[in-house]
């Protein structure tokens, strides 16, 4: 009996040693501020849990705010080029084909060579420091994939957006273009032909553009890595789980395999009471707030665009809170007292106020969680990317309506549609309802991509949970195999048929002109 406890004891600190004091690789070089909100908040997790993080990139804490158990690898020696700055205009005017080749021939091909050419990251590689876990962000990097080779460890792989068209098939993920929206376009398959379509054609533009691509990223890796690195391909093939930023109750429904694992809203926290300047200007009236995020600014607008928005503030009967730097709107433009503008707000905080009436918003998909977990109608502004399918999901779930912010966007257009959506409460109903769906999970979404992580650590990569579909070629996917060999059975069934007829034919005429030749 006391063998047996002291077995069970043994085999639980072995369980909870594994659990607790688990030595991570984070790999976040190329975020943003918009993704790395999402991917800060699981590295906090995991250090409060015990675990010990080691991050290459990231957004380091300001002075004096370090995380007990995470550790900054500073990559700020490589060289990051400026990327060009563009208009809305220019933005707007993006095809498919131009966001692949922004993000991956101009934004993440010569990231990886310079990421790589930092010196942190040279010592990193001969490290022999021992990981138990590769934690990396799906975009425009794969080449860093190639740190789970060296280090032989499983791999997380995390997406800040919904799925990207090169994130659900790395595990085998089923992506059906006749059904799922495609990144890039508001298209609605579902709803018509044509957008069926076109979904496909962009399907297929954005799989062949990221294979294309990753070609490219696979030289710059075996050349870091050494030659005897496998395929970037294969050794994305093997990651354990994915942790994507979506939510079936905001996006799009679809088949799932288990290490497929919705995280949306994890970096929504408790909102916290606004600074006296805000409630002071917000008093008891209702309000209307504005924000293109962390990435467009009011510099992008043209001037017609930028008045007209100005105009139409200056009639509204609501103040508006605009986040936005003043030095970017042009000095020839008036401001309107019913507007205040700072260059930082605590946005939950300002979208969880009871007397907020609307949401102006490009559709970064953070700031729209946020405002889905608040439950407020929306007037959606989107850009480029991902905020044009963001934008769609709210006006399906008739919470919003879109407008272009273009020379075509007059005071009266934007004036009209702000009064329907804060007039009409039925854009109120639906965003509560919303609100009402997005929250009710079994467990909060922080928990549940802790829980997974620590899975795949537990269970050694966890290979139980990875789908069949990942050994398979892609013609074999396809069944394209097995098409074949039907057609092909099926040929020779119709060609045997068909002799056996002309045989039978053949045989009766010949037996029918001897029948003849007797009678003569």
């Amino acid at each position: 009996m006391k063998y047996l406890m002291l077995v069970f004891l043994s085999d639980l600190l072995l369980h909870i040693s594994v659990v607790e004091n688990a030595n991570i690789l984070a790999f976040f070089p190329l975020v943003q501020k918009s993704h790395f909100v999402m991917y800060r908040k699981v590295l906090e997790g995991l250090a409060k849990k015990g675990h010990s993080v080691d991050l290459v990139g990231g957004i380091p804490p300001d002075q004096g705010k370090n995380t007990p158990g995470i550790t900054y690898i500073n990559i700020s020696d490589a060289i990051v080029p400026e990327l060009p700055r563009a208009t809305i205009n220019i933005l707007q005017s993006f095809t498919v084909n131009s966001n692949v080749i922004f993000m991956f021939e101009i934004d993440g091909i010569p990231k990886c060579r310079n990421i790589f050419n930092s010196n942190a990251v040279k010592t990193l590689r001969h490290s022999k420091k021992k990981y138990d876990l590769l934690l990396i962000e799906i975009f425009i990097g794969d080449c860093f994939f190639g740190f789970a080779h060296i280090f032989k460890v499983p791999i997380v792989s995390m997406i800040s957006s919904t799925d990207l068209p090169w994130g659900g098939y790395r595990i085998g993920n089923p992506d059906n273009p006749s059904y799922i929206p495609n990144y890039f376009q508001p298209y609605k398959p579902y709803d018509s032909l044509k957008d069926r379509f076109w979904n496909t054609v962009t399907y297929f533009q954005t799989k062949l553009g990221q294979r294309y691509y990753i070609q490219e990223q696979n030289r710059i890796a075996k050349d870091f890595f050494g030659q005897d690195m496998p395929d970037l391909n294969d050794i994305i093939a093997n990651t354990s789980v994915l942790l994507v930023n979506s939510h079936f109750s905001l996006n799009s429904a679809r088949p799932t395999l288990p290490n497929f694992v919705e995280v949306g809203g994890l970096h929504i926290e408790s909102p916290k009471p606004l600074d006296e300047e805000l409630l002071g200007f917000i008093g008891r009236d209702k309000f209307i707030y504005f924000s293109f995020g962390s990435i467009a600014n009011a510099a992008l607008f043209e001037e017609d665009v930028m008045q007209a928005i100005m105009d139409a503030f200056s009639e509204l009967k609501y103040k508006v809170i605009w986040k936005a730097n003043k030095t970017e709107i042009a000095e020839n433009i008036k401001i309107p007292s019913n507007i205040l503008i700072r260059p930082w707000m605590s946005q939950l905080s300002i979208l969880c106020h009871p007397n907020i009436a609307l949401f102006l918003t490009h559709s970064g998909l953070m700031g729209t969680q946020e405002a889905v977990h608040c439950g407020v109608p929306m007037l959606c502004i989107p850009l480029f990317a991902d905020q044009y399918q963001n934008c769609q999901n709210l006006i399906d779930r008739k919470v919003a309506k879109t407008l272009r912010p273009d020379k075509k966007m007059t005071k009266e257009q934007l004036s009209s549609t702000i009064k329907e959506l804060i007039d009409d409460p039925r854009y109120k109903e639906n965003a509560q309802i919303l609100s009402e769906q997005f929250r009710d999970r079994q467990m909060p979404p922080l928990e549940t991509a802790i829980y997974w992580i620590e899975y795949v650590i537990r269970h050694k990569g966890a290979p139980q949970l990875r789908s069949q579909a990942n050994s398979l070629k892609w013609y074999q996917y396809l069944l394209l195999d097995v098409i074949c060999i039907l057609v092909l059975l099926c040929l020779v069934c119709l060609i045997c048929i068909y002799a056996t007829l002309r045989f039978l034919f053949s045989f009766s005429r010949k037996n029918n002109e001897n029948i003849r030749k007797k009678k003569d």
